[in-house]
Order: C-alpha cells, then structure tokens, then sequence
C-alpha cells in the first residue's frame, strides 16, 4: 500500500488558505474614506444666519476676524446689500460690539460649528451655522475708485445731472440757481435761474431741444419741468411722496421719482396722461438717482445700489465710495459722478462705476 506523507498533506491544507489571502490582497481599492467633519471650536470664522436678527434687520451672514472686527452683511427682499462693521472684544463667553452708537454685549454658546448668541436682555436667541463659503465684504459691496475730485460749486446735500457737456449742481433752501459745472475743471460755468429749492434736478432722456429740465421744491411732493430752452415752466406733476431727493429720466414719458419722506420710488407717466404706474416701497430714505441702458441707480447716501425695474424691480449690485456720504449721481457718458460730503467739504467726485 502506497504511504501518505504528512508534509503533503499539511501542504494541500495550507493552499486554500494561500489562495484566499492571495485574492484578499487583490481586492479593488474602494478609495480613501471620507474625512470626518471636523468642528472647530472657535467663535472666529464665516457664520451664516439661520435664525433671529443680529444688529441688522435683514442681516444674513457673519465674519467674525481674528483682528478683533466684525462685519455683518445684509439684504432685504428687494435685493438692497447693508452692511454693518465695527470693532469688537470676544472672550470666552461674550462678544462686545462697539461703535459710535455705543457698545452692546452679547452672550454666546459655541458648539463646534453652531453658534447661539444672546443679545442685551435675554431675548431672541440668534442662531449662526460656521460656512466657509459666505460672501467677502468686499464681494457683498463694492467699492468705488476715486477717478477725480473738485471742490462743489455750494454747500448742499443735493442731487446732480449731466447736460452733455456739464454737471447740473442742484440748489436747497431757496439758492435761486442750478449751477453748471465744468467736469474737467470743477469751474462754475453758470446757472439756471430758480425760484425753487431745487434738491433734485433733472435733464430729460430725451433727445430734441425742447427737452426739459426737472426740479423738486423745498418739502414739496411734487416735480416741475422746465423748457430748457426758455427756463419758462412747462408743468407740474400731480402728488407723490413729499421730497422729492432725486429725478431719473427714462425716455420722453416717463420719469422715476424719489420720496425721502415716504421712502419709496416712482415711476410717473407725464406726456399729457400724468399717472404712477409704479411704486416701490423701500426700508430706507433714497436720496439722488440716475437711470442709464435698463437700469435705475439709486443712492441712500452711503450705498449706490444698481437695480433692474424689469421684469420685476430688483437691486442687483451695490457700491459705496469710502469715507464719502453721496447725495446725488449722474453719468456723462462714460463715467458716474456723485456730489458728496467728506470732511466737512462738499465735493463732486468721478467713480469707476
């Protein structure tokens, strides 16, 4: 009888197991695993807000910077930006914001990546989820290049409009003159005689020689068209808002109109019809304004705000000018002028919008 031996058979035994971590190692790469999510915990960072209101009204997102500022950015249901910046000292349980409004101390619990902030009072929990992938300041409002500057004809927080050759310089309490402004000189070229407080002015879109030229009154909620030719009056508008800050001309109908007292926009109908076909209702006062290839610009005196008005009315982009509060705006074909006051000087500025 044939022998078995032993080390053969211990040797067909191990070939199974052989084969098995063979085919084992050979298995396909699933990849690496995903990394886990890792929550830092520090207060400073990008926030989203996802529930409550923290300092502005329609605030939406947070930065919170290691150089102890905070800037909060926000956009009401007509797409208008704000934006709200300030010093700020974070301990380990509060966070205190300060400005020339005064300071407000602010209880907060960090976890990870949520963050509940308690204002003054204990009321209205604020609710803030950490995203790295919130607009930049400076993507959120942008701002304006200084192109030129020159001293404004007078003192007055008014609107401006451009004739094609000069800037129209409006007048307030009863100046009795529109100025006309040499662009590249800042020179007083003339004036239009006015009997008006002429805080907004207006040139019509409108190319022909009988176009008019558009002025407010002092408190008045009404506008007033002049013949440009003549300075004799043409007409005056039926009631809107009470002052009126700033006249946009669309075409030769048709003309926005500003109401700091009522805090809304129209767009008046006037070639013999004399209606408001639109209104829009704003959360702030809107001073001068400005209309060119489609879209209404919109000035609040610190932001400059471009804004479709078809199909619907929206703001698309906002700009603002450092260190200048802007009344009016005007474009001269290729570049937007503001009249602004910086300093305690009322100046006529030249933007690259």
């Amino acid at each position: 009888m044939k022998k078995i031996h032993f080390k053969s058979v211990s040797s067909l035994i191990m070939l199974p197991l052989v084969i098995g971590l063979f085919f084992t190692s050979c298995k396909k790469d699933d990849g690496p695993m995903d990394p886990p999510v890792i929550e830092e915990q520090t207060i400073f960072g990008k926030w989203e807000i996802t529930n409550g209101r923290f300092i502005l009204s329609n605030a939406s997102y947070v930065h919170i910077n290691e150089d102890n500022t905070i800037n909060i950015l926000g956009e009401d249901a007509l797409g208008f930006k704000t934006n709200f910046d300030t010093n700020i000292t974070v301990t380990e349980n509060q966070l205190t914001t300060s400005s020339g409004y005064g300071s407000q101390i602010n209880n907060y619990v960090l976890n990870g990546n949520l963050l509940v902030i308690t204002p003054p009072g204990g009321a209205g929990e604020i609710s803030l989820t950490r995203n790295p992938n919130i607009p930049a300041p400076s993507e959120w409002i942008k701002t304006l290049a200084v192109l030129a500057e020159g001293d404004a004809p007078w003192e007055g927080d008014v609107d401006i409009a451009f004739n094609g050759t000069q800037i129209l310089y409006g007048t307030e309490n009863g100046g009795g003159q529109i100025g006309l402004v040499n662009p590249e000189t800042f020179a007083l070229d003339g004036t239009i005689p006015t009997s008006r407080s002429a805080y907004a002015v207006e040139v019509e879109n409108y190319d022909n020689p009988n176009k008019y030229i558009f002025q407010s009154d002092n408190g008045s909620n009404k506008f007033f068209a002049y013949n440009e030719a003549t300075n004799t009056q043409a007409f005056e508008s039926d009631a809107t808002g009470a002052w009126i800050y700033g006249l946009a001309s669309v075409n030769s109908d048709e003309i926005w109109v500003s109401s700091g007292n009522a805090r809304a926009l129209y767009l008046y109908r006037y070639d013999g019809v004399d209606e408001i076909l639109e209104t829009i209702n704003l959360d702030f006062q809107p001073r001068g304004m400005d209309y060119q290839n489609g879209f209404l610009y919109v000035n609040d005196g610190n932001r400059i705000h471009k804004c479709q008005t078809s199909p619907t009315f929206r703001a698309v982009e906002t700009y603002r000018l450092q260190n200048h509060n802007a009344s009016g705006i005007a474009f001269d074909g290729s570049n937007f002028w503001l009249s602004t006051y910086n300093s305690g000087n009322y100046k006529l500025v030249k933007v690259d919008l």
